[in-house]
């Protein structure tokens, strides 16, 4: 059986991996470091004939980087000597129900936070955010235990699946995941609950579970609330110790519920900021109750211009269901859309906000990242529990691919996959982010007349967009060198 601390045959392990020989050290150095007594100890009460659960684990983080995604696949592949444990031992653990997968995943990231801090690569000055934002796990079949069919905004359509709620943490140069909760959605027709017929339902897997266990918890989630789990969420990363000065979210969860929860939690220590619908809700203007949509109208006029956003902006002080709140409308070209940015820091500037808000995009990449390259939400097991293990496990590869490129000079995660064409990362986050959106703004939304968000939303939901994006800047680049004026 592998073992954490004393791996005796480095070499051996690094003819495994479908990396190279600096890569497979660093995935056992790596992961080795999160390994800790704290940790181990949590998963002392799982064995299974003989193995630590914390091995087992061990090497189910390492799945990806050998070139396999499934356990049947590492047991069929030349992988399989990593570890004697038979692949029922694998799927025990994943199938189990008492392992707290929740709490594993919150001491890694608890964990990459101290060591960052140890390593002097935390800086105390940076601006810090909770991320909040959901994705559409698709899946094929439908024995899997609480499937149903989701509503994916993407293409418009209902699709067998889950929906991903996932809390993450910006601390300034890295996002990483905290907690997340899986949904699904009962839907309205009383006849085809779930959007599956009676016979598709009785055909899905069931199974007993302790009501007091891990397990239980996450199946009840399924039915609550995603606004609701939301705050949960954020109340057990600021009990474990994550502060933040801002809590970022789209527009589906902006509403007075999620503002004031906010707001509450440490006596008003975080800010809301977030993207909202220009819909009919009312704010109160000078005692006067205007939609946003009026508002708009009455200071159109009044509108400014930020040159480093490249950017029309017209900011006002409002109060919304009681909360002072700050708006900040923005289009990016004379005949573009207009949207509308809330929070409730009154201090905020629109330069300074809109910079901010783009840390939210930092959330697109890790779901965009963590799908193609680290498995999320391919699994097709029937039992639920193992949908939450594998979440997990995809998440927890994430926090630990993250701090190799805190310790060493980056170097980007498709050095990890050599067989992959595409760059996964060519500098870091923030910059890739900061640098793709004001590039997108200077160009394409002034040529184009596109719309930002909407660029960005296909940036991150299709695969080939971004090749597209990038052939089109180097194309305006080219062009400019040779000396046409697009300002004229």
């Amino acid at each position: 059986m592998l073992h954490i601390n004393n791996i005796q045959n480095i070499s051996e392990m690094k003819e495994l991996f479908a990396v190279s020989a600096k890569g497979s050290e660093m995935l056992i150095d790596v992961c080795g470091r999160f390994f800790t007594k704290n940790i181990t100890r949590q998963l002392t009460f799982v064995k299974s004939k003989g193995f630590k659960a914390s091995e087992i684990i061990l090497v189910l983080l390492h799945l990806p980087f050998l070139g396999v995604a499934t356990v049947r696949g590492l047991i069929k592949s030349g992988c399989a000597r990593l570890s004697e444990a038979e692949k029922d031992v694998y799927y025990r653990l994943k199938n189990n129900p008492a392992i707290n997968w929740r709490s594993l995943l919150m001491s890694f990231a608890k964990r990459f936070n101290k060591l960052s801090v140890e390593h002097g690569e935390a800086s105390q000055d940076a601006i810090k955010c909770f991320i909040i934002d959901d994705s559409d796990y698709h899946k094929t079949g439908k024995k899997i235990e609480f499937i149903g069919k989701i509503f994916d905004h993407v293409s418009h359509r209902w699709v067998l699946g889950f929906k991903l709620l996932t809390l993450g943490f910006w601390d300034g140069a890295s996002f990483n995941p905290l907690d997340f909760s899986l949904h699904n959605e009962k839907g309205k027709n009383k006849k085809q609950p779930y959007g599956l017929k009676k016979s598709e339902l009785k055909k899905r897997f069931s199974k007993e579970r302790p009501a007091d266990s891990a397990g239980a918890k996450r199946a009840r989630e399924l039915s609550e609330k995603k606004n609701e789990n939301a705050i949960k969420m954020i109340k057990r990363a600021v009990k474990n110790g994550f502060l933040a000065d801002y809590v970022l979210a789209d527009s589906w969860f902006i509403s007075q519920f999620f503002i004031v929860s906010i707001r509450k939690i440490k006596e008003n220590a975080m800010h809301v900021l977030g993207m909202c619908k220009m819909d009919k809700r009312k704010y109160v203007y000078c005692g006067q109750e205007v939609t946003a949509k009026q508002l708009l109208s009455m200071f159109k006029k009044r509108k400014k211009r930020s040159r480093k956003i490249n950017a029309s902006y017209i900011e006002l002080e409002v109060k919304y269901k009681g909360t002072p709140v700050k708006l900040f409308f923005s289009r990016y070209s004379h005949r573009g859309k207009w949207h509308l940015l809330l929070t409730t820091d009154l201090n905020l500037n629109f330069n300074k906000a809109i910079e901010i808000y783009g840390k939210r995009w930092s959330i697109e990449v890790f779901f965009k990242d963590c799908k193609q390259y680290l498995n999320l939400g391919k699994c097709q097991a029937n039992d639920f529990d193992a949908q939450i293990a594998d979440t997990t496990i995809s998440m927890m590869q994430y926090i630990a691919l993250n701090l190799k490129r805190r310790f060493q000079a980056y170097e980007s995660i498709g050095e990890l996959f050599r067989e992959q064409k595409s760059i996964l990362l060519e500098s870091t986050i923030v910059e890739r982010l900061w640098g793709l959106f004001l590039a997108l703004l200077r160009k394409i939304v002034e040529l184009f007349e596109i719309d930002i968000e909407h660029i960005l939303q296909k940036f991150f939901t299709q695969a080939d967009f971004e090749q597209k994006i990038v052939k089109i800047l180097r194309s305006l680049e080219t062009q400019n060198d040779q000396g046409f004026n697009y300002a004229a």
